[in-house]
């Protein structure tokens, strides 16, 4: 019974994030208390994991710098800093609780997917049927909870996550799996029905991040099973997906309009400076233009990355330091060309990568390259006991890429608890696969040493 319940302690970090108790001096969660409280029992449990440092002091010094030089204040870095070291040092502890099982770990985490998914097929049902307490979670008290009208039956399905982009990121990994299950008609981790169930609600999301997410899948499964093999089957299939979608979606449609005019045609650069100034009429009458032709959260999306870009120019090698890109927004958004109101993501910037390209520059954007290439799987037909590690690391580097590039916050959904599982999938592959060599070498051995003695016995 304890065990379950520390399992739906450690596990509510990563599904659980909709109701705060208060907001200043930062905003602190529900399920922090569980963290506080099993993070407590951890320190005095096991041994504190001095190897962190090697990551922690660079930042720490790159921090202190940059607040002398005044690009980042006290509070800003230590809110931020503070707030990724607990996360490392609680999901590190998590796994030594684990004994580093990750299949034990990634076993219950789709177990919560399964019932995440449930509550979201309950959430479209109750909608279409006019049931509003099973669609509607606010008389719950989730007061960081929203509902999501749009799709293809008038709800965007978030079930109880603060938005549809959280259920897409967060089941990211399950939906690999699913796929592949699927797919290859296999029953890794969850039977066929599940697969069904976490493929049909991510599907029900119609978020952007599902899209990506679906994208990240395809190109992972070419890179396992040969690019060559596969890809005049996935190109086809991709094209005919995006051309349904851009045409029978109208929040993806605007998505891509959006990306296209910004990123490609440039409307604000070339339409946006020569009538940014001028009176309020003329400023609200640019914005109904800019708007009618991109998407809100596009705009935001590109704002983030104008901002990255000038901080990284000025800050190339450490960044600006952890914390600072609210104040690098303040000095290049572009928000004078939508009349100064949107700043959204403002402290975030809309995407880890973009995030780490401002805060930390070549160093965080060096480490997590080679965090992603040195503990990455792939799949191996000629490794007897490699099926479950691939598929778990390609599962988890689904929800890797989609925090890089849709989620600025460093550890929102117990992040931290991806990139540790990350880690110990390649430290276990490559534990068992030496353990796998050395009893074939031991076996080859022993055959070799009876061959001669059945020959002396023939004779």
């Amino acid at each position: 019974m304890l065990s379950k319940l520390i399992d739906f302690g450690i596990f509510s970090i990563l599904f659980f994030s909709v109701i705060i108790l208060f907001k200043t001096p930062f905003e602190f969660y529900l399920n922090y208390i569980p963290l506080i409280l099993l993070l407590i029992v951890f320190i005095f449990k096991y041994r504190f994991p001095t190897q962190i440092f090697y990551i922690f002091i660079p930042l720490l010094i790159f921090g202190l710098i940059n607040i002398f030089f005044e690009n980042n204040t006290i509070s800003d870095f230590f809110k931020i800093y503070l707030n990724i070291f607990l996360g490392v040092l609680f999901f590190y502890y998590v796994f030594e609780y684990y004994d580093r099982d990750i299949q034990k770990f990634f076993a219950i985490y789709m177990n919560f997917c399964v019932v995440a998914c449930i509550i979201c097929i309950i959430q479209i049902i109750s909608f279409n049927i006019g049931f509003r307490y099973g669609f509607d979670f606010r008389y719950l008290g989730f007061n960081k909870w929203g509902l999501a009208n749009g799709g293809f039956f008038g709800l965007r399905v978030n079930g109880f996550f603060s938005e549809p982009s959280y259920v897409a990121s967060t089941i990211g990994p399950a939906f690999f799996i699913a796929v592949y299950n699927l797919f290859f008609r296999t029953a890794y981790f969850i039977n066929r029905n599940k697969s069904i169930l976490i493929v049909l609600t991510y599907l029900l999301t119609f978020s952007s991040v599902a899209y990506l997410g679906i994208l990240f899948v395809v190109i992972l499964l070419l890179i396992n099973f040969g690019i060559v093999r596969y890809l005049m089957f996935a190109v086809p299939v991709v094209l005919i997906i995006f051309y349904y979608l851009y045409n029978n979606v109208d929040e993806f449609k605007s998505r891509i309009d959006g990306v296209t005019a910004l990123y490609f045609e440039g409307i604000l650069e070339k339409d946006g400076s020569s009538e940014s100034q001028g009176g309020a009429l003329q400023q609200i009458s640019h914005k109904i233009n800019i708007l009618g032709k991109i998407h809100g959260s596009s705009f935001v999306q590109y704002n983030n990355f104008v901002v990255a870009k000038e901080n990284f120019v000025r800050n190339p090698l450490f960044g600006s330091g952890l914390g600072s890109h609210g104040i690098a927004f303040e000095k290049y958004n572009l928000n004078s060309y939508m009349g100064n109101e949107y700043k959204n993501n403002s402290s975030d910037a809309n995407s880890m990568l973009l995030r780490i390209v401002s805060e930390t520059g070549l160093y965080g954007i060096i480490f997590m390259f080679l965090f992603i290439k040195n503990y990455y799987i792939k799949k191996d037909p000629d490794n007897e006991i490699s099926d479950y590690h691939w598929l778990i690391s390609n599962a988890v580097l689904i929800i890797i890429l989609l925090q890089l590039a849709r989620q600025g916050n460093y550890t929102y959904g117990g992040f931290m608890a991806y990139m540790w599982l990350y880690y110990y999938t390649k430290e276990d592959y490559l534990k068992k696969t030496e353990e796998y060599h050395l009893q074939k070498e031991q076996s080859e051995i022993e055959n070799m040493a009876i061959k001669p003695l059945n020959q002396t016995n023939i004779l």
